[in-house]
């Protein structure tokens, strides 16, 4: 009996591990199908480095290297006094790889991903805000939507996008950085998040908020990037230093999250109590077109034109939108056709002009738009607003 028993014992830890074996291998399966894919298509070698080691190979060479940190971070877990709503300035910034390489750019005087001199055009055609899509997350400059944008219109175009930007920073960055010269506000939505980071920060950051409720409150940013860059120095180096120490450990925490079977426990946890969806309530979409009623209002007194870019995720152009995600949609499009501001729904247009959406994601798989798809939706814009 008691053989029989210890028999059955093996059995089944053998059987956990052989599946926690598994999900770990269905995990790196994205990963391998890239570098075979970068491969044949490039003749290059995947850059498989983390981040930190690329940083560190980089700094060697580069003195004014650094890494990026998103405002949100400030907003949520920082007790300041000066909100950055940006980067570094004047900076070589290491960004992030989903297309086969690290991406790098210098950031302007300002912190943002843009070519210094385009802060002292006479004109500026177009004035992005958005998140990391708008930012041109994991292309290079002249990938993103602001340099396409730029050369197709011979214009000057600002990017003021960054990663993790909800919608009440992006009107905190107009507020910032907006001037009589522009012309153009693409305001940029991403489905994926947008409105959930516009919550998180609502819910944590004074500053944020002061820009809702007082319509004369600034933190006069460009007059203090002295200061903004002193605070971002020191913690783009604890950030670093916190990742080299979590990549230094990395190994060791692999073989004890394999050892407690965590992927497997995980996955149970899933099947028996399935995550539930976020559901956007009434009160969070009447908090929305607030930020929407008040940018397009500062839009208009600034002499500039307003358009709400619509950017659909990979799971929408997919087919594969839950009905929660398309009533968000239907809603969102709702308060924009109520604030009368000027629509460009990306999905939409994708889909007259029948075009392959596996094309304009890296490696036809999710994530941000690769160089294809920042260009193909930067013309599509560019027709919408000129023509």
């Amino acid at each position: 009996m008691i053989r029989y028993i210890i028999i059955t014992l093996i059995s089944i830890i053998t059987s956990l591990y052989c599946f926690e074996f598994y999900l770990n291998y269905l995990k790196n399966l994205p990963s391998k199908k890239k570098i075979r894919i970068y491969q044949n298509q490039t003749g290059k070698k995947f850059d498989t480095r983390n981040k930190i080691e690329v940083f560190l190979d980089l700094k060697k060479n580069y003195s004014n290297l650094t890494s990026t940190i998103v405002p949100k971070w400030y907003a949520i877990h920082q007790k300041v006094d000066l909100l950055p709503l940006s980067g570094l300035s004047n900076s070589l910034t290491l960004h992030c790889n989903e297309n086969g390489y690290y991406t790098l750019f210098e950031s302007d005087r300002y912190g943002f991903n843009n070519p210094d001199d385009q802060w002292d055009s006479d004109n500026i055609e177009f004035f992005i805000v958005g998140d990391s899509f708008a930012m041109g997350e994991c292309v290079n400059r002249p990938y993103d939507f602001g340099s396409v944008l730029r050369t197709i219109s011979n214009k000057a175009s600002l990017n003021l996008g960054y990663s993790s930007n909800g919608p009440n920073i992006q009107y905190a960055v107009m507020r910032e950085y907006l001037d009589k010269r522009v012309k153009n506000i693409l305001w940029m939505y991403y489905e994926g998040n947008d409105l959930q980071d516009m919550l998180d920060t609502l819910d944590n950051s004074k500053i944020i908020n002061n820009y809702l409720d007082d319509l004369k409150f600034s933190q006069n940013l460009k007059f203090k990037q002295k200061k903004l860059d002193e605070l971002n120095n020191i913690n783009i180096k604890k950030q670093l230093d916190y990742h080299q120490e979590r990549e230094r450990r990395k190994t060791k925490y692999q073989i004890l999250r394999f050892i407690r079977l965590d992927k497997t426990k995980d996955t149970l946890k899933k099947i028996i109590k399935p995550e539930e969806e976020k559901i956007f309530n009434e009160n969070d979409y009447l908090k929305f077109k607030n930020v929407l009623s008040l940018s397009k209002t500062l839009a208009k007194e600034n002499g500039s034109k307003i358009h709400f870019i619509y950017l659909p995720s990979y799971k929408r152009l997919k087919g594969s939108s839950s009905e929660e995600e398309n009533n968000q949609k239907k809603k969102v499009l709702s308060i924009i056709k109520d604030l009368d501001i000027s629509l460009i729904d990306i999905e939409a247009e994708i889909l007259l002009k029948k075009i392959e959406y596996l094309k304009i994601f890296p490696f036809g798989m999710y994530g941000h738009y690769n160089i294809d798809g920042y260009r193909i939706i930067s013309n599509i814009i560019y027709d919408k607003i000129i023509n």
